[in-house]
């Protein structure tokens, strides 16, 4: 008998890891994925790994699926036309339907600012596409799970606002830039200043917008602690001797650096970045009173020579994945007078992955945010063989250790150098 078909066999993995979801579901009388307004925002609610392994392979599965009974010409055209959600962002819509009513389509545009015969195709479209509202009978608008969450979270809002706001726009205009450019690593040879025609770099652009800034703050916000506990994890701490200085580099208010001092409590931390960053008294993270002896803020440019001598370690997150190699290189070598023979230098950040390596939903993440990085700020992602490049670099005194996922199907990593000079 001849072998399953490729379809087939993703069609069995389709069915096979359904069912473990489903058994799940019922046996811990969690509730069902739907569409409806009240349904649970994750088809995992719980979180088991074991079910989310199979809810992501089926997913995976599905779009393998779609995309092979669909063909190839749908590879190179597809979805593109993303103006509904532009507009639903745009005017607020999903805050205008009530939240356990329905509202009519006329009524709606009244309130939208728009002509019934726009609002009610922009609905239409969002529906068939997004899932977003549902419209129960003829020309009467009530909320999907989707819409619904649109209205009652805000940081969904900011999401929507800086995806079609900002970044939507940039990417139309990536293209040109590379162009235009010519292969220019400066921040502001980037799709994002062509859209808005600046020659600011994105952050300083921003700094002169305080209700684009506000958005794109919300956006990026998030209560999730793993990738602090991943840092914790992947790294040392504990080795490193009893009153180490760890200097936490563009570590904004020291959220990263207290909660590592809560963990290991014979080190004692450095946090430095711009001054009107430190000063900020908007911010919602204050150190706590009871790490104030070990964890400390300090006004410093990484663009500019450490001032700090004989550091044990530097810590480094999120930062490069924001600059070209050309300003890496710099913030690198800008530590060098801060160093000593031994010295560590510690970076969470992306770790580009193998091609074919990661899991299909883990790989579109990372490709998207590389993308993101080269639309918004000329800058870029990097594989392990890219993080030795830039070390090497910067200074052969550099010793490149190690670039190791966080967790096995992690799109970031802890990537660690020493010092021998």
């Amino acid at each position: 008998m001849a072998p399953n078909s490729r379809i087939i066999e993703l069609a069995n993995t389709i069915s096979l890891n359904t069912a473990k979801v489903d058994a799940h579901l019922r046996e811990h009388n969690l509730p069902q994925p739907s569409f409806d307004a009240n349904a649970p925002l994750t088809s995992v609610p719980d979180g088991a790994q074991d079910i989310e392994r199979a809810r992501n392979a089926a997913v995976e599965a599905s779009i393998e699926l779609q995309q092979l009974l669909q063909g190839v010409d749908n590879l190179l055209t597809p979805l593109t036309n993303m103006t509904s959600l532009a507009a639903v962002s745009r005017f607020n819509i999903a805050s205008k339907v009530p939240i356990d009513g329905e509202i009519s389509l006329p009524d709606l545009a009244e309130v939208c600012g728009l002509y019934e015969h726009d609002l009610s195709r922009i609905i239409r479209f969002a529906i068939s596409h997004h899932r977003v509202f549902q419209e129960p009978r003829k020309g009467i608008v009530a909320h999907s799970a989707a819409s619904r969450r649109l209205a009652k979270s805000e940081q969904m809002q900011h999401v929507l606002g800086l995806t079609f706001e900002e970044v939507w726009p940039a990417q139309a205009k990536t293209v040109d830039s590379l162009v235009k450019f010519n292969k220019s690593q400066e921040p502001n040879a980037s799709g994002f200043a062509l859209a808005n025609d600046t020659t600011l770099p994105f952050y300083e652009f921003l700094g002169q917008h305080p209700k684009r800034a506000k958005r794109f703050g919300g956006a990026m916000s998030t209560g999730s602690s793993s990738g602090l506990q991943a840092l914790a994890d992947n790294f040392p701490w504990a080795s490193l001797p009893d009153g180490g200085l760890v200097v936490d580099v563009g570590g904004s208010q020291g959220h990263v650096s207290a909660y590592l001092a809560e963990a290991f409590s014979s080190l004692k931390f450095m946090v430095q970045d711009l001054p009107e960053v430190i000063s900020d008294m908007s911010s919602a993270f204050k150190i706590p009173e009871t790490l104030a002896d070990r964890v400390s803020l300090m006004d410093h440019d990484f663009f500019t020579s450490q001032p700090l001598k004989n550091v044990d370690t530097y810590l480094i997150r999120y930062v490069f994945h924001n600059w070209s190699d050309e300003y890496s290189v710099k913030i690198l070598r800008n530590l060098i007078p801060g160093l000593k023979r031994g010295s560590n230098i510690v970076i969470q950040d992306h770790l580009m992955p193998e091609p074919n390596t990661l899991p299909l939903m883990k790989e579109r993440d990372i490709r998207s945010m590389d993308l993101i990085m080269l639309t918004l700020f000329n800058s870029r992602e990097r594989d392990e063989d890219d993080w030795k490049g830039l070390f090497k670099q910067a200074d052969p005194r550099f010793k490149f250790e190690s670039a190791e996922r966080q967790a096995p199907d992690s799109p970031s990593g802890i990537i660690v150098a020493t010092w021998e000079g």
